[in-house]
């Protein structure tokens, strides 16, 4: 088994888990409905974090690319798809107390939620820049500008306790992050 073969085993565990966590969540929307009646910026949030794990996975294959892997690449991938699962536990935390997956609960978390979500910016340069300069130069102009939008939000939504501004924020970026992938992303080669 390669190298690249070898992490993405262990990748796909950690997005694994953060996307059952999301989707488990957003089960219990269905669920219980009169519980989680309204909850549109979790739900918007919740659509983030799951677009953006299956995204890093599809990203992610141009490791295939590195010829010399080192341990602190991988445990830099490793850390990498970690954040995800990160921000799936603030999504839809462990405690099972009646509020703790309201969206005042996720409101009062969102420093950490968005603090982590700006992290992830900094580490898809890095990650750019470990593919080599013709993986940089593919993705063209617009990437470092969806960089800087990307941690915009992040530090907006971070700065607002308002669900409204936390909404619209979401669907901004959701919508943005989905035009990016469709039209640099339509096929793995």
């Amino acid at each position: 088994m390669d190298a690249y073969a070898h992490l993405k085993v262990l990748v796909s565990l950690i997005l694994g888990l953060a996307i059952t966590r999301v989707l488990s969540g957003l089960s219990r929307r269905l669920q219980f409905p009169a519980r989680t009646e309204g909850m549109f910026v979790h739900i918007v949030w919740s659509m983030v974090l799951l677009l953006s794990a299956v995204h890093f996975w599809w990203w992610e294959f141009a490791l295939r690319d590195i010829a010399t892997w080192h341990f602190g690449i991988y445990v830099f991938v490793l850390a990498y798809a970690s954040l995800h699962f990160l921000m799936a536990t603030l999504l839809y935390p462990d405690a099972h107390s009646e509020h703790a997956e309201s969206e005042r609960f996720f409101i009062t978390r969102r420093h950490w939620f968005f603090g982590i979500f700006a992290v992830s910016f900094l580490f898809d340069l890095i990650d750019t820049a470990m593919k080599g300069r013709a993986h940089w130069q593919a993705l063209g102009s617009e990437y470092p500008l969806r960089l800087l939008i990307g941690v915009s939000i992040a530090l907006l939504a971070m700065r607002t306790g308002r669900p409204r501004s936390l909404l619209i924020l979401g669907i901004v970026w959701l919508v943005y992050d989905l035009s990016w992938i469709i039209r640099r992303y339509d096929s793995l080669n």
